[in-house]
């Protein structure tokens, strides 16, 4: 393409885009629109992929922002002031008595206190027995490589020996063997 061909194409698409521009935004004052708009902006799209996802340039949605406050509001209630709208909706029922939000704004405002995830006697014996398997394997694993190291090229039934005693050791899994074991 020459300079003259790039630039009438260049003024074609800002004539275009003009053009377009002055159409589009009334299908955009539409309740329904102003809507998706204050959704899209809800969601933290940047003015740049709300403009992509109405069609039209980034400039042109400035433009409009400028020019109808209905979508300058719709765009202005971002996600931090829904979620404090939301929040003080919450509160006010909480405080006008509603259990459910009340025990709601607690648990989520104050969960050191009223957090009531605690764990049962029985799901807490779990996690204990669980932790000590798993201290057991790591213990498990580090002698078969110290034993792995040790043994070189010697054959693999004085590992299995020795796998087998630390595998049948006390309960508490506390068995420790001397150099002179393990040698």
């Amino acid at each position: 393409m020459n300079i003259v061909s790039l630039a009438f194409y260049f003024i074609l698409k800002v004539v275009m885009l003009l053009v377009m521009g002055r159409a589009l935004y009334k299908e955009w004052l539409d309740k329904d629109k102003l809507v998706l708009l204050q959704g899209w902006k809800r969601a933290g799209l940047t003015d740049v992929q709300i403009s992509q996802n109405m069609g039209v340039s980034v400039f042109t949605l400035d433009k409009w922002k400028r020019n109808y406050s209905q979508i300058r509001q719709a765009l202005k209630r971002g996600r931090s002031e829904i979620n404090y709208i939301v929040e003080n909706a919450l509160l006010k029922k909480a405080l006008e008595g509603n259990i459910t939000a009340m025990i709601f704004f607690l648990k989520n405002n104050w969960r050191d206190k009223y957090n009531d995830s605690q764990l049962s006697k029985e799901e807490r014996e779990l996690v204990l027995a669980n932790i000590q398997k798993t201290k057991a394997e790591a213990r498990i694993k580090e002698a078969k490589a110290i034993i792995a190291e040790r043994l070189g090229d010697e054959s693999n039934a004085k590992l299995e020996e020795l796998l087998n005693k630390i595998v049948q050791g006390d309960s508490s899994g506390t068995t420790r063997f001397t150099d002179k074991e393990t040698n």
